[in-house]
């Protein structure tokens, strides 16, 4: 028989020792990081603290890894989306471009558009004596007014070949814009009659000088009718190079400030590239890091759990032995087995029933 005061002490000493597993389990695991309190809270609490923690750090690192790879593959997203909105810039600018120089192309044609002046010849109607005087025969009014209207017949066309190619011209420079633009010529210059001071009732000029008078009154009137014809059409000319050149740089002015605007937004787009590709590079590297220290952390709480195992084992091993040891006392036995019990059901609690 084993007395009573013994059996106390070996109660009191189990009881003593139930916990020393546990603190044992912490040194081996993270002595330093986990110092254990055996005064101020259990060792139960303390270790389902540590479980929690370390369970709570871990489900941290893989949120963070998450979020970390949503980052990147958003910002592989947007690097995509900003290189097909960079490449639709591009083909916009080349419109752009492509228009600005129709415009510029434009102006410049209408720069370029002239109207020659016509040259008032009379002499070649005529021929001409020695003395440089129209022959006699050639002195009359007939011969005089049918020259004149030739003349003025051949100022008349000259005018109307050019207001044909200077009407294409116009429309050409145009036709590559929707233009309401109209290039109608007003056909009806204000020409004046001829009015001769000689040659009344006779058609022949029997005075040189009288015929010479006419003569010069006649081609005067041409030049002044040349003059006219001349101001009439060339101004309206330069009303509708104005006008065209109006349009014109309105249009080049509206696409200019649309090639700038989508000149900004390509080096807007080009600078939030190159931050994309900075902060790419820089959360590449943090998922680097981040993953080796995610699939350590998850090593942690199995780790944790069989180091507790380990030291549930040993103990329970080193009570078993004086259990079943051939000297044991029945009260010894019983102690033993109590405290076996009392150290299962921590394990348990701490560990999981699926261990035990």
């Amino acid at each position: 028989m084993v007395s009573a005061s013994l059996v106390t002490d070996l109660l009191r000493k189990l009881e003593e020792e139930k916990d020393q597993w546990i603190y044992d389990a912490i040194e081996r695991f993270d002595g330093e990081k986990y110092a254990v309190d055996q005064e101020l809270r259990s060792p139960e609490d303390q270790i389902i603290e540590i479980k929690v923690i370390e369970h709570s750090m871990c489900k941290q690192k893989g949120l963070n890894l998450k979020r970390m790879e949503l980052e990147l593959r958003t910002l592989e997203d947007t690097m995509i989306e900003n290189r097909r909105s960079l490449e639709n810039l591009e083909e916009e600018l080349d419109v752009l471009q492509k228009e600005l120089a129709i415009y510029e192309d434009g102006t410049k044609g209408l720069d370029g558009i002239q109207l020659e002046k016509f040259q008032c010849v009379l002499d070649d109607k005529f021929t001409f004596d020695k003395k440089d005087q129209v022959v006699f025969k050639e002195r009359k009014i007939s011969k005089l007014m049918e020259s004149y209207h030739l003349v003025e017949t051949e100022m008349l066309e000259f005018y109307q070949r050019q207001l044909s190619e200077v009407w294409l011209l116009l429309t050409r420079s145009m036709q590559n814009i929707a233009s309401t633009a109209k290039f109608d010529f007003e056909t009806d210059p204000p020409v004046v009659d001829v009015s001769l001071k000689h040659g009344r009732g006779l058609d022949q000029y029997l005075k040189p000088g009288n015929f010479e008078e006419d003569y010069w009154i006649a081609l005067g009137t041409l030049e002044w009718n040349n003059k006219i014809v001349y101001e009439y059409y060339i101004n309206q000319i330069h009303q509708f190079q104005r006008n065209a050149k109006e349009e014109l740089m309105q249009l080049w002015d509206c696409k200019k400030e649309q090639k700038r605007l989508a000149d900004e937004k390509v080096l807007e787009l080009q600078e939030k590239n190159r931050q994309l590709e900075e902060r790419m590079v820089e959360l590449k590297g943090q998922l680097g890091r981040a993953k080796p220290e995610w699939e350590q952390g998850l090593q942690r709480p199995m780790l944790l759990d069989d180091i507790l195992k380990e030291e549930f084992v040993r103990v329970v091993s080193g009570w078993q032995e004086r259990l079943f040891a051939e000297d044991a006392s029945d009260e010894e036995r019983w102690a033993y087995h109590q405290y076996c019990q009392i150290i299962l059901k921590q394990a348990e609690r701490i560990i999981g029933n699926e261990y035990f």
